[in-house]
């Protein structure tokens, strides 16, 4: 139930502080290029400093030279090629911290239905436009915005044509399936249940309050109802939940050791 071996995602700088724009702070928007083909390269480069002026952007031409920087450099914007020397953005676009806003462009309009089960700002295919750039631009700004976290015990989720109350507290854990996440649910008596909603588990996060935790990159798990923790999964009541490395630590953090 683990992720192969081979997927490790880059780790966000331990610094990291949330940059919409630089007219949201003081500070200019990194954004890094990743982009065997030269003049694609510059172009993009210069959309960036046309959209917002002061940005700091910065080339990469194959897929180890971005992932090399995404590890060891601030960035608040991946505009990534598909089709990379070395590892290619196709295997890279799963690596990237969850946080970090990623514009796929590529001449393949092929992959877009995989790209955003990644939950990338947008897709755009060769050649851009500049008009299509901004777009873009504007839904990565967006989707790096936070929205606030429910601070209730009991939500609304639309599931199918309806809208259904949900109270956290049932919630045991959570799965990503594609483009749906399936909510897992047991009431005092023990009874199971199940809700499917049209979201994206990366939206979800962001919107729980902090009882909840994300565990794996398809799994969020409620604090309150883990019954054991080994070296590979979560145990909750008979079900196994796995945990990937990238979340293991900030889990037993949350878990307060004593």
């Amino acid at each position: 139930m683990q992720e192969p071996p081979w997927i490790m995602r880059i780790p966000r700088p331990i610094m990291w502080i949330p940059r919409m724009c630089s007219r949201c702070t003081l500070v200019a928007m990194r954004v890094l290029v990743a982009d065997d083909d030269a003049l694609t390269a510059d172009l993009l480069a210069g959309y960036c400093r046309k959209v917002e002026p002061g940005a700091r952007v910065e080339l990469a031409s194959d897929g180890d030279a971005a992932r090399e920087r995404l590890a060891d450099s601030v960035w608040d914007l991946l505009l990534l090629d598909l089709d990379l020397p070395g590892i290619s953005g196709r295997e890279l676009v799963a690596l990237v911290p969850d946080d970090l806003p990623v514009i796929i462009v590529t001449g393949d309009p092929g992959f877009a239905a995989d790209a955003f089960g990644h939950d990338v700002a947008d897709y755009l295919v060769k050649p851009v436009a500049f008009d299509r750039f901004a777009q873009a631009w504007r839904k990565a700004v967006a989707k790096a915005t936070p929205p606030p976290r429910t601070t209730g015990s009991t939500v609304f989720v639309r599931t199918g044509t309806d809208i259904v109350r949900l109270e956290l507290e049932q919630v045991r854990y959570i799965r990503s399936e594609s483009n749906y996440v399936r909510f897992l649910l047991s009431d005092e008596a023990g009874d199971r249940r199940e809700l499917t909603s049209l979201m994206s588990l990366k939206d979800l996060e962001r919107k729980l309050p902090e009882g909840f935790v994300r565990v794996h990159r398809s799994y969020i798990v409620n604090l309150r109802h883990i019954d054991k923790l080994d070296s590979a999964d979560i145990k909750i009541g008979r079900d196994l939940i796995p945990v990937s490395e990238t979340y293991r630590d900030e889990l037993i953090r949350r878990l307060e050791l004593l």
